[in-house]
């Protein structure tokens, strides 16, 4: 069949009696929606509802002229992944960003490619890693990459100096001023060891992983306009002691 695409499915609603409103990431056409008819009738080897899952890679035929196209055709070529506890919500905020921050039929491949590592690795470990890789990729596409071994100025990071991240300015100097209203700083030889994990994909140790974590988070945010991702609230809910422990 021809005009397939590969594709992951962000997320899904009712439509109509028996079909489905599906919010894809295509490799082809990047972030689309589409309606798919007739998911829930009986077919040899299941319904097509089956396969319109999160985390399960697909390829499908979209078609129509409209911003709402009609899912033509729908394949699986591998099983899905299974996510689940942390890496399940980590999944989900994965698809939430997407959701919330990319436009509409503007392909990023690299982004994709990147989606399909991410949530590979989250079936596989721990999610941090994987999302902060992700994050990185999603912010690079969007004009907001973060340079890790120079400051605002273009200067080499110090490995000496402490550093503050700054949203559309990237890296600088802390200062006293900034210790006086308890900012904490990023030593550069963190910053310069991101640097080079980023680089050789080597794994980071566990110092540098919540110093990377709140600048991508920073920078997220900026793309969101400060809402806060609801899947991100989830996560909390669940890390937090009971009040009963």
């Amino acid at each position: 069949m021809t005009d397939l695409q590969p594709s992951w499915v962000l997320g899904r609603r009712s439509y109509g009696d028996n079909g489905l409103l599906v919010e894809f990431f295509a490799g082809g056409d990047g972030r689309c929606g589409a309606v798919a008819r007739g998911v829930f009738r009986r077919k040899p080897g299941g319904n097509l509802a089956a396969l319109l899952q999160p985390f399960r890679p697909l390829l499908i035929k979209l078609t129509g002229r409209g911003e709402l196209k009609t899912l033509a055709a729908v394949e699986a070529p591998t099983a899905g992944y299974t996510l689940r506890a942390e890496s399940l919500i980590s999944g989900l905020y994965l698809n939430e960003l997407l959701t919330r921050v990319l436009p509409r039929f503007d392909p990023h491949p690299a982004l994709f490619l990147q989606y399909g590592e991410a949530v590979q690795a989250l079936q596989q470990g721990p999610p941090e890693l994987a999302l902060r890789r992700f994050e990185l990729v999603l912010l690079g596409e969007l004009g907001y990459r973060i340079q890790w071994s120079i400051d605002e100025s273009g200067e080499p990071i110090s490995a000496a100096k402490l550093y503050l991240y700054e949203v559309g300015r990237g890296f600088v100097v802390k200062t006293t001023q900034d210790s006086v209203h308890g900012r904490p700083g990023i030593p550069g030889r963190v910053l310069l060891g991101i640097d080079d994990a980023l680089t050789t994909s080597e794994l980071l140790d566990d110092e540098a992983l919540p110093f990377m974590k709140s600048v991508t988070r920073s920078a997220v945010s900026a793309l969101t306009a400060g809402r806060p991702i609801n899947s991100r609230g989830i996560l909390r809910s669940l890390k937090q002691p009971s009040a009963h422990s």
